[in-house]
């Protein structure tokens, strides 16, 4: 799940990270009412889970709060880069007098954690990957005795900083591995972390991604209660996993319903073998019921281009005849031109089938079966 600044800026705060003031705001009245509470100018950043937002016109000062409220209008309701903006984050301007990148990221190829810091910063790591990467330090925590300090001494000296910031980004290095750690992420990065004339650190904007399997993730939705972190998920995929289903979006143009992961790659993958093209996949899991078979159509269809539907279970704790009763649910008296074509075995098979017939589908009973039909009819 990744997290929006705003969201993300929450986690860091209660971390303990030095941040600019502000606030997250949804219309143009609001922004102007924050930015009245802050002193000097401000800055006014669209929420939406892409990159590159200041160069695609999502970020922008503005001089006093009607300004702000300015730009405002001109960004919520409008698209960044395929994002609706519906929420702005309001945060004073800073003085910046040098800008640092750091980040906390898994590392899979290393099997680990490693903590990245350049002097570079304001500019994506990749680019000073590429063009200074001398300029990059790097230090992998042990994964029995963790960080130690002799880690964070050495990541520093390295770097040649300034001794004066010496000691608050030592601190800042420490929170933001901790922070990681305690919020099961897959990456935590501040970029710029920017030094003050006053010689403060503060965290001028931030990414954190959140693994949605992590044990921590309670500690994270406490903090963020409403979260609309995305996993960089399309708004199909957002909806199935408010839903609780497991949806991924692909390219093709045939719907594909099944329960249980390793049946859903199955009839994948004898979809594309018999020349077709999985549109999806999603899975209802266990012991799905009519009302969840019915938002799992309804996720399906809404992707434009369908051409067909092809439902595969294998009722095991599930039962069949829910499926069926949901699919014909999930229909009803609509108009629905496209084929459906639905695979039934196992638990309730025969009742399942009775129901599905009654509406005027008829399950196959194999999944080459099935797959063939499918790709012939859509």
């Amino acid at each position: 799940m990744r997290l929006l600044e705003y969201e993300g800026r929450l986690l860091l705060e209660d971390a303990g990270i030095p941040l600019p003031r502000g606030k997250v705001a949804e219309t143009a009245d609001e922004v102007r009412e924050i930015a009245g509470g802050l002193e000097g100018g401000t800055v006014v950043k669209a929420q939406v889970p892409v990159g590159g937002r200041g160069k695609a016109g999502g970020i922008k000062v503005a001089e006093s709060p009607d300004g702000a409220a300015e730009i405002a209008r001109g960004l919520l309701a409008s698209e960044l880069k395929g994002e609706l903006i519906s929420k702005l984050l309001v945060v004073e301007q800073v003085e910046i007098e040098t800008e640092y990148y750091l980040s906390v990221i898994l590392d899979r190829g290393r099997k680990g954690p490693v903590i990245i810091f350049s002097p570079e910063g304001g500019v994506d790591i990749e680019q000073v990957a590429e063009e200074k990467p001398e300029n990059i330090f790097e230090v992998e925590p042990d994964p029995l005795i963790g960080l130690q300090p002799f880690m964070i001494r050495e990541l520093i000296y390295k770097s040649g900083v300034r001794d004066d910031i010496f000691k608050p980004l030592y601190g800042i290095i420490e929170k933001l591995y901790s922070a990681y750690l305690r919020f099961g992420a897959t990456l935590v990065e501040i970029n710029p972390l920017a030094s003050t004339p006053g010689n403060d650190l503060l965290a001028l904007d931030s990414k954190v991604k959140i693994d949605d399997d992590s044990r921590s993730m309670e500690d994270v939705e406490a903090i963020l209660p409403e979260s609309e972190g995305t996993g960089d998920k399309t708004e199909i995929e957002r909806r199935a996993e408010k839903a609780g289903l497991q949806y991924v979006e692909l390219e093709g143009e045939v719907g594909v319903i099944g329960n249980g992961a390793g049946l859903v790659m199955s009839t994948l993958d004898v979809l594309s073998q018999k020349g077709g093209k999985p549109a999806n996949f999603l899975d209802i899991g266990g012991g799905a019921d009519a009302e969840l078979v019915k938002e799992a159509f309804d996720i399906v269809t809404s992707k434009e281009g369908i051409s067909g539907i092809f439902v595969n279970i294998f009722g095991g704790i599930t039962r069949c005849d829910e499926i069926a009763r949901g699919l014909v649910e999930a229909l009803g008296d609509r108009k629905f031109d496209l084929p459906v074509i639905v695979r039934l075995t196992g638990t309730n098979e025969d009742a399942g089938r009775k129901i599905l017939e009654d509406y005027g589908i008829n399950a196959v009973s194999t999944l080459d079966e099935g797959a063939d039909q499918i790709v012939k009819s859509s």
